[in-house]
């Protein structure tokens, strides 16, 4: 079983296996974190017009997950699950060593970590600020992973193009 999660889990996290695929390799993970800002983007506009949320002031992060409504506990785990496919794209654009991805990588990673923080603000203090806060930095996000994904786009087309003699 270890062999098989070792299959899985080595193609993902490889150096090696990123300079294989080249930049083209960061497409797919990349497409994951656009469709998981977008059901986050969702989830967090259905919280804040339409579910009250509980007085979590001292609640731990487990125990908001937990006691939360069930759009809460979804938008925090699609958070995780965001975060971790950020991480991931950043460690094979390292990988690659292509110095603008990965600053485009490293911004959005920021820009998640951001929205993270004031969304454990908003949760404790309900503050419009911290609301504010989580769609704007998820807005850099977003544009973040577009660049990332137009980059590699005009990579291919510019590899694909018949070189003039």
């Amino acid at each position: 079983m270890f062999t098989m999660l070792q299959g899985l889990v080595t193609p993902i996290i490889s150096g090696k296996a990123a300079r294989e695929r080249g930049p083209a390799g960061l497409r797919p993970l990349c497409l994951v974190a656009l469709i998981a800002l977008v059901i986050q983007f969702v989830l967090g506009t259905i919280l804040n017009l339409y579910v009250t949320i509980p007085d979590y002031s001292r609640a731990s992060y487990l125990q908001e997950i937990e006691k939360a409504p069930a759009y809460l506990t979804a938008h925090a785990l699609v958070g995780l699950v965001l975060l971790g496919t950020a991480v991931l794209l950043l460690f094979q654009a390292a990988a690659l060593r292509a110095p603008a991805i990965i600053t485009l990588l490293a911004t959005g990673l920021a820009a998640l970590l951001g929205a993270f923080i004031a969304g454990e603000a908003f949760v404790k203090d309900g503050a419009d600020t911290s609301s504010l806060w989580m769609s704007l930095l998820t807005g850099i996000a977003l544009t973040s992973y577009i660049s990332v994904q137009a980059m590699i786009a005009t990579a291919a087309r510019r590899q694909a193009a018949p070189q003039p003699d």
